[in-house]
């Protein structure tokens, strides 16, 4: 079945670069195969849940200065994924025209929205939420119209207006170097839920590796919120390279307990961390150009529950990723967002040992 108005979307890029004939147009073909299985304990025949992702990806360069990439997805699930929704999706994720000129840029069509420096968390990215299972989800197409606008060699004010859940999301975002620190405002009117959202985003190297990301919501009705993380990371010269980083994150719209914890919001998409207060340690070690080795920690300061993951990967051919990854929950005492118990919403759909086979070809 094939979802969504890119259909839209990519009937008006080739209707243009029919227009275009004359030109002198190249193209090329790239895209992935990406295959994510999980096992959840306890271990039964229909507790996984399995996704194939194949991304066919079409770039035509009709000048040098305007280019069209369209992307595929056909999207198979199995297991508990595929119960939860459309079991088999054929959509247009990419579909736009870019232009570039002298001093600015144009791109129009469906499109993925970039923003924020975090990792894990990112207060100031509207569209797309990472879980704590995936700690960094695959950023959908959006239809949008974006401009970007140089206003020196270090600073440059881009404009978006996208189109989430068929309603408008309007930002307006200036960047500059300072130094070596990369830094930015962000004001964003989304009338998915009826807020404006104001932001800042800041990111430096100082021999350590540092970021601020926060942002401030202001609902036409009901509280106001903010969103903050700040990070930091350093890397060793142990074999190839030993990465460390750390961050704590700080949501004043969640919950102090399992009592509090909007399950609402969680169920609908909304959210994906249910707590106010956490901390993310990870590790990452390259044994050597095309080996590694993961180690992450995330922990709920509220209710003192967390996860940890323990991942070994390798690349095969330059372009093909497998890993291996196990997942275990926990507490310290009682219930919480990372430890079912008597008394947890989530109790029964909450496992707390996963493995994950992850496969990623790019051709």
């Amino acid at each position: 079945m094939l979802k969504g108005s890119g259909v839209v979307w990519s009937g008006l890029l080739f209707l243009l670069l029919g227009t275009a004939a004359r030109a002198e147009v190249s193209a090329s073909v790239g895209g992935s195969v990406r295959n994510r299985l999980y096992v959840f304990s306890p271990l039964d025949k229909d507790n996984y849940s399995y996704e194939l992702n194949i991304r066919p990806e079409f770039t035509v360069n009709v000048s040098e200065d305007m280019a069209a990439v369209v992307t595929l997805n056909a999207q198979r699930l199995l297991g508990a994924a595929g119960r939860a929704g459309n079991a088999e999706v054929l959509l247009v994720d990419r579909a736009y025209i870019d232009y570039h000129f002298e001093k600015w840029d144009l791109r129009i069509g469906r499109q993925a929205i970039n923003m924020g420096s975090a990792m894990i968390w990112n207060p100031i990215d509207l569209v797309d939420l990472n879980t704590p299972l995936n700690f960094a989800v695959q950023k959908r197409g959006v239809d949008t119209a974006r401009a970007s606008i140089s206003l020196s060699p270090t600073a440059r004010v881009i404009g978006a207006v996208a189109f989430p859940q068929n309603k408008a999301l309007s930002l307006l975002r200036a960047e500059w170097l300072l130094g070596g620190t990369g830094m930015a405002v962000v004001a964003v009117d989304d009338r998915r839920r009826d807020e404006q959202v104001l932001g800042v985003d800041i990111k430096g190297d100082l021999e350590v590796g540092y970021w601020l990301e926060g942002a401030v919501h202001l609902p036409q009705e009901g509280k106001v919120s903010y969103r903050v993380v700040v990070g930091a990371d350093y890397s060793f010269p142990v074999l190839q390279s030993l990465t460390f980083s750390a961050q704590y994150y700080r949501d004043s719209s969640g919950g102090a307990g399992l009592s509090d914890y909007d399950y609402e919001a969680l169920a609908a998409g909304r959210r994906s961390f249910l707590g106010r207060q956490y901390v993310s340690l990870t590790g990452n070690l390259s044994t050597d150009e095309v080996t590694y080795v993961s180690l992450a920690f995330i922990g709920n300061l509220e209710d003192r529950t967390g996860l940890v993951s323990l991942g070994v990967g390798r690349y095969f051919f330059d372009n093909l990723e497998v890993s291996l990854r196990g997942l275990l929950m926990g507490g310290l005492q009682g219930p919480g967002e990372f430890k079912p118990g008597e008394g947890h919403p989530l109790g029964s759909a909450l496992s707390t040992r996963t493995v994950e086979l992850y496969v990623d070809w790019r051709f």
